[in-house]
């Protein structure tokens, strides 16, 4: 059913994934330059692109599919077992996005290394895809819970 508590953990993981659409990644200061990496590019601090260190991977897009996938998963709560896998398949893409998120921070670090000392904070969507691992997690744990529960009615008939 939609009010289990399994479903409020995958929405609150897809909400996770549509809120890093709105903060940056990481901001750098370099003298009196600023950059910004969000999940759409990397820009200055104006909101110009740098052409020079383009984002190769588009974070928006796999993080808005991820975010579609866990919203999908929420409604297939009467088949629990392919609820259960399309949610453990989801949890391995957030920790990939995840992963090329840091990758692409370190290597946008390194170029802008090059031109002297750089000064960096992580934003709010550095967090969020690890944010979204925990929900994932949680909601797993639920539908096993409700399998579980399934099979032990189904031993008393």
């Amino acid at each position: 059913m939609l009010q289990r508590k399994q479903s409020l953990f995958l929405l609150l993981a897809a909400i996770c994934g549509l809120l890093t659409f709105f903060f940056p990644v990481d901001t750098f200061t370099r003298g009196d330059q600023g950059f910004v990496f969000r999940t759409s590019g990397f820009f200055m601090a104006d909101g110009t692109a740098v052409v020079d260190a383009p984002v190769r991977v588009p974070f928006h897009l796999l993080l808005g599919l991820l975010s579609a996938l866990l919203v999908a998963i929420i409604f297939l709560y009467r088949n629990r077992q392919r609820q259960l896998r399309l949610t453990r398949v989801a949890n391995l893409l957030t920790v990939a996005v995840m992963v090329f998120l840091l990758i692409t921070d370190n290597s946008i670090r390194a170029y802008l290394e090059q031109g002297g000392k750089l000064a960096t904070n992580f934003g709010p969507a550095a967090i969020l895809p690890s944010l979204m691992i925990i929900f994932t997690l949680m909601a797993e744990r639920g539908i096993r819970k409700d399998e579980a529960l399934v099979r032990s009615m189904d031993r008393l008939r």
